[in-house]
């Protein structure tokens, strides 16, 4: 089957689909290698060709680009557009879904700005703050982006999954930063049919350009969170513990129209890896969602096709040698005799700082972590050949029992509580954390928590690395679980899937050297004493409710009022709640008792 696409200045393309399907791809194995940016560029990276058919993008900016400027101007854009708009419905056709509207567009409905009472709003009608940092937590700014086209949203559903970025103008705190890339970002959150999160790349057209020094905004939509917080406050108490990305909130307004409040986020590229470790160096994974499990570091042979499936590379100057060595990291992980961990693993992590990674995940209830499914977390290799673990797409931490959010018999605010009004000064709960976090976390003055920054490392070549490790035992691991919970995570064992070593070996090792244990168990203990303490926790959700209840209630696709505030306290599904309950479990637990040798683990019976 053949298409032909006229294109301005008289001329022409023939594209044969048939081509591009050929081996699952949407694009050529060719196109991918040379035309993917890197993903510090704010676009998508090129993820190595072959073996990572699931993470590739629709590649089509070189294809379109016909005056070679680096971006497609609206001319360009359409015939862009009406690629996209084939390759995705032929996909769609090829997975056996037929009918319905393209995906992300979900029932029709009235765009914002076609309502006669839409939210409108200049710069006259916000509070500015020209000097505040970009994820300030006291801070709710707002910011202005201006598309050329009125069609801008149904130009970015065209163009989600693929390497095209619609321009548009931002302005921030009265100061005009110039035209920037705008996207649809997400999977799930995608298919919310009228709020969707953005990626914004600040520098697309202009390589110097910046937002506070950031040159990457994440703006999310708190997908089916009606509390609006999750997300950012695990990113802000992880952020005490460990490197995480900051997070804070904005509003957004598009075209003049108010989108509503959506979380801001920082991505995980060269420039957090460069505050946290004093270095621009290394290899970024990501590991995205994968209910097989197959993504949490588990043996999956020797073959790096199998990982190229689970694993998203994120660096694009990354070599088949950087693959390697995490495929040796994964075997030895699993092969390792548990007498000979302690003295193999820290080189090749940090220990101190993994045991802090698996805590939050597990404290936090983190539906879409490394407990619950293997995957939604980034590794990182350092320079020296280290592996770090970073926490990301948070928006199922505190996570409810199953069976719904929000509601309950005892209404906003909870029994005694008058709810804030307005965007009175926040309460206690922004700024440091409490002395006693400062004090448990005085390691942080240097990146890696158990040695100091780089240091001196010396030649390890990944051969001799996996020569300590013994044959392989069986098979290559199970599927993924969810951490042997019931239907409440709020009682997930502090030792859950200690023993699952095929499906979680990182757990697993940890958590087998007696040593590293303890520390997994006083931390554990110390972070439900911290941070989950009732008026420290209180204080953080007070601090965002006063802040966010006007610009929510105003928010056009977020929740109402009432299902706003009964998400936060005083129902069994609010955060302040689960939270409670999750802290008493803890602190309950045998595990967690001071000079406590028991054993819980396992998966069958978390309690």
């Amino acid at each position: 089957m053949k298409n032909v696409l006229t294109l301005h200045e008289g001329r022409s393309l023939t594209v044969t689909f048939m081509s591009l399907f050929m081996c699952g791809l949407l694009v050529t194995s060719a196109q991918a290698q040379s035309s993917a940016p890197s993903e510090d560029s704010g676009g998508p990276v090129n993820t190595g060709g072959k073996g990572n058919r699931r993470f590739s993008d629709i590649e089509l900016m070189k294809r379109f680009d016909l005056d070679g400027n680096g971006r497609l101007d609206r001319e360009e854009r359409e015939p862009a557009r009406r690629m996209a708009i084939e390759l995705k419905a032929e996909s769609q056709r090829g997975r056996g879904r037929r009918g319905g509207p393209p995906r992300g567009e979900g029932a029709e409905t009235v765009r914002p700005q076609d309502r006669p009472d839409a939210l409108r709003l200049t710069e006259d009608d916000v509070e500015l703050h020209p000097d505040r940092g970009l994820y300030d937590r006291e801070t709710l700014r707002t910011l202005f982006f201006e598309f050329p086209e009125r069609d801008w949203h149904e130009e970015m559903v065209a163009f989600h999954g693929t390497d095209v970025e619609v321009p548009a103008t931002l302005r921030a705190d009265g100061r005009l930063i110039g035209e920037v890339g705008v996207s649809y970002r997400g999977n799930t959150s995608f298919d919310h049919p009228e709020k969707k999160s953005f990626g914004v790349s600040i520098d697309a057209y202009e390589d110097d350009r910046s937002l506070d020094g950031y040159n990457t905004l994440n703006l999310l939509n708190a997908n089916g969170d009606d509390s609006m917080m999750r997300e950012v406050l695990f990113s802000n108490i992880a952020s005490e513990y460990m490197p995480a990305p900051k997070a804070n909130f904005v509003k957004v307004v598009v075209n003049g129209v108010y989108l509503g409040v959506y979380a801001n986020v920082q991505q995980l590229n060269k420039d957090f890896i460069e505050e946290h470790y004093d270095t621009r160096k290394g290899v970024r994974w990501k590991v995205p969602p994968d209910f097989s499990g197959g993504g949490a570091l588990s043996d999956q042979g020797t073959s790096s096709s199998r990982y190229k499936e689970k694993y998203e590379l994120k660096t694009g100057s990354a070599k088949e040698q950087d693959w390697k060595e995490l495929i040796a990291f994964c075997r030895l992980l699993q092969r390792t005799p548990e007498t000979r961990l302690e003295e193999v693993l820290p080189e090749y992590i940090d220990v101190e700082e993994t045991i802090r990674f698996l805590v939050l995940d597990n404290i936090f209830m983190d539906q879409d972590g490394y407990y619950s499914r293997g995957s939604d977390y980034y590794v990182y290799k350092d320079p020296d050949g280290r592996f770090h673990f970073f926490h990301y797409d948070n928006n199922e931490t505190f996570d409810p029992p199953r069976g719904g959010r929000g509601g309950g018999p005892r209404g906003p605010g909870g029994p005694g509580r008058t709810p804030p009004e307005g965007f009175g000064p926040p309460p206690d709960g922004f700024g440091p954390p409490p002395e006693e976090v400062e004090r448990g976390r005085g390691v942080r003055g240097r990146p890696g928590l158990d040695r100091p920054r780089r240091g001196a490392a010396e030649e390890r070549r990944n051969e001799n690395r996996a020569e300590d490790a013994p044959p392989p035992r069986g098979g290559r691991g199970g599927r993924g679980g969810r951490g042997g919970r019931g239907g409440d995570p709020s009682i997930q064992a502090p030792l859950a899937l200690q023993n699952e070593k095929e499906t979680r070996p990182l757990i697993a090792a940890i958590l087998a050297v007696p040593a590293w244990k303890a520390r997994y168990l006083e931390l554990c203990r110390q972070i439900a004493e911290e941070a989950l303490q009732e008026d420290v926790f209180l204080a953080r959700v007070d601090a965002y409710r006063t802040l966010l209840t006007d610009a929510v209630t105003r928010d056009p696709f977020g929740p109402d009022r009432v299902d706003f505030l009964r998400s936060l306290e005083g129902t069994e599904t609010s955060l302040v709640d689960i939270v409670a309950r999750r802290r008493k479990f803890l602190l309950e637990h045998e595990s967690l008792e001071l000079n406590s040798d028991d054993d819980d683990g396992g998966s069958a019976d978390p309690r």
